[in-house]
C-alpha cells in the first residue's frame, strides 16, 4: 500500500513538474532579432523625420514607447511613465540660408547653401551674422574664427572631404553661436574677402526655442524592490532633418537601441518575476550632450542606489566587436558589470573589446556613482548621415549582443529554479521521468508472467 501511495505520489509529482515547464515555456515569448530590425525600420522611417527632441515626431516615438511599456504590463517609476524636463532645441525656421559677400550693401557675391556652405547643428545661439576686417578673424589651418565688435563667437570649418552630410549634435552650452561647415574654396573666399575690406554675411534657417520633452519610463516589477534595481536603457532621440531637407533617420543610432531595449522588455514580460526591480528607460536629447539620462539619474537617484545600469548604443553593425564602454570615470574603479559581461562573453566566445570614453548615456549613470556600461558596435562609418539607414543592420551582430545580455540578466535577476523552469531541456527531463513511471507498472507486470 505504501509503495503505491509513493508511486502516485511520484507520478503526480512529475506531471505537475512537466506542466509547469510546459507552461512556463509555451507561455514566455522569445527574443526575436528579425522583431527588433522591424522595429527599427519603423522608428528609422521618415514617418518619424530622424526624432528630433522637441519635434512632434519625437513625441509621437515616445508615445509608441509608452504603449509598448503598457502592452507589457510594466508600470510607471514614479506617477507617470512619461518624466518630463525642458531644453533648448533646434528649430527650423522658414528663412532662406544665404552667405553673400558685399561692398557697400551690393552684394558681389552670393555663395550656394549646401554646395558652398552648410549650417552644422553644434548650436543656434543666433542664426544670423556679418562681420568684416573691423571684426577679430583668426584664421586656422581648416578653420576661421571671428569674433565680433560686441565680443560674439562664430566658428567657420572646412568639412572633412569637403562633404557636408555629417551632423553633430546640438550643444546648447557651445561656446560659439554657430557653426558653420565651409569647403575649401568658400574658406578661401572669405579669407580673401576680409582682406580686402569686404562684408561676409550668413544666414541660416535654424534657430533655439525651450521645449518641453521627456524619457519614458516603466518598470518590470520584481518579487523584492528592495533589491538595487537592474536599469536598462538607450536613447531614442535622434538628428531631424536640416535645412536642405534631407532626414537623418538614425537607424544605428539609435533605433537600433530602442528596438533592441523594446524587445528585451517585450520578451522578459512574459518571463516569470524577477527578484529584482528591471526598469527599462527610453531616454531622450542624449544627442544634446546626454540630457535626459543626467535628468533621470538626478531625479531618481534615492531609487537607483547600488543599481547596475546597462545602456545600448548601436546595435547591429556586422563585423564589428561588441564595445563594452564606460565612463572616463570608471577607469580607476572596479566594475564589477564589466567583469561579468566579460565573463560571459569569453564563454560564448564572442569578439569584444573595452573602451571608457564619455560618448553615451552610461556616462550620466557612472558620474552619479553607478556601475554602467554601454553595450555598442562602435559602427562609426554611416551615424550622424542619411545614410544610417535600416538595411545596413544585421541580425546576427543583434543576437551577438543578446547573447551576451540575456545570460547576464538572467544570472543577475532571476533565480536558478526559475531559469531551468523555462528551459526546453526542463521539458524533455520531465518527460522522461513522467514516461518512465507511466511504464513502470506495465514494465513489471511483465516481469513478473
Amino acid at each position: 500500500m505504501k509503495k503505491k501511495l509513493l508511486y502516485c505520489f511520484s507520478l503526480l509529482i512529475s506531471f505537475v513538474l512537466l506542466a509547469v515547464s510546459l507552461f512556463f515555456n509555451f507561455t514566455y515569448s522569445s527574443f526575436d532579432s528579425n522583431k527588433v530590425k522591424e522595429e527599427v525600420a519603423n522608428l528609422s522611417s521618415y514617418n518619424y523625420a530622424g526624432r528630433l527632441p522637441g519635434s512632434n515626431e519625437n513625441l509621437l516615438i515616445g508615445e509608441l514607447i509608452r504603449k509598448s511599456f503598457t502592452d507589457s504590463k510594466l508600470v510607471p517609476l514614479n506617477e507617470t511613465y512619461s518624466e518630463d524636463f525642458t531644453t533648448l532645441c533646434p528649430i527650423k525656421t522658414n528663412t532662406i540660408p544665404y552667405l553673400t559677400i558685399s561692398s557697400n550693401g551690393i552684394v558681389i557675391e552670393d555663395l550656394k547653401y549646401g554646395v558652398d556652405f552648410k549650417e552644422d547643428m553644434l548650436n543656434f545661439k543666433k542664426n544670423s551674422v556679418t562681420f568684416s576686417q573691423s571684426d577679430t578673424v583668426n584664421i586656422n589651418t581648416n578653420s576661421i574664427e571671428v569674433i565680433t565688435t560686441d565680443a560674439e563667437k562664430y566658428l567657420f570649418y572646412v568639412a572633412k572631404d569637403n562633404d557636408f552630410s555629417f551632423r553633430s549634435s546640438f550643444m546648447s552650452d557651445f561656446p560659439y553661436n554657430m557653426a558653420i561647415m565651409i569647403n575649401t574654396n568658400t574658406y578661401n573666399k572669405i579669407l580673401d574677402s576680409v582682406r580686402a575690406g569686404l562684408d561676409v554675411s550668413v544666414h541660416v534657417p535654424f534657430t533655439t526655442e525651450e521645449k518641453t520633452i521627456s524619457n519614458i519610463v516603466g518598470v518590470l516589477k520584481g518579487s523584492n524592490s528592495k533589491l538595487p534595481p537592474l536599469v536598462i536603457t538607450s536613447h531614442y532621440d535622434h538628428l531631424g532633418t536640416d535645412g536642405l531637407g534631407n532626414t537623418y533617420n538614425g537607424a544605428l543610432d539609435n533605433a537600433s537601441g530602442t528596438s533592441f531595449m523594446l524587445e528585451l522588455q517585450r520578451s522578459l514580460s512574459t518571463y516569470a518575476k524577477p527578484k529584482r526591480d528591471i526598469i527599462f528607460v527610453a531616454l531622450n536629447a542624449e544627442e544634446f550632450g546626454l540630457l535626459g539620462s543626467k535628468k533621470f539619474a538626478e531625479t531618481n537617484k534615492d531609487k537607483l542606489e547600488g543599481a547596475e545600469v546597462i545602456n545600448f548604443d548601436m546595435i547591429g553593425s556586422e563585423n564589428y566587436p561588441i564595445t563594452f564602454m564606460l565612463g572616463e570615470k570608471a577607469k580607476d574603479t572596479d566594475s564589477k558589470l564589466l567583469k561579468s559581461v566579460e565573463k560571459l562573453s569569453k564563454k560564448y566566445d564572442t569578439p569584444y573589446e573595452i573602451e571608457y570614453k564619455d560618448s553615451s548615456d552610461h556616462a550620466s549613470f557612472t558620474n552619479a556613482g553607478l556601475d554602467a556600461l554601454s553595450f555598442c558596435h562602435s559602427d562609426m562609418t554611416k551615424i550622424h548621415t542619411p545614410n544610417d539607414k535600416v538595411e545596413f543592420i544585421n541580425t546576427d551582430a543583434i543576437d551577438s549582443v543578446y547573447t551576451i545580455v540575456e545570460a547576464k540578466i538572467k544570472d543577475s535577476s532571476y533565480g536558478n529554479i526559475t531559469v531551468f523552469f523555462h528551459d526546453k531541456y526542463s521539458i524533455l527531463i520531465f518527460s522522461f521521468l513522467f514516461g518512465i513511471l507511466v511504464a513502470a507498472p506495465f514494465a513489471n507486470k511483465k516481469k513478473c508472467s
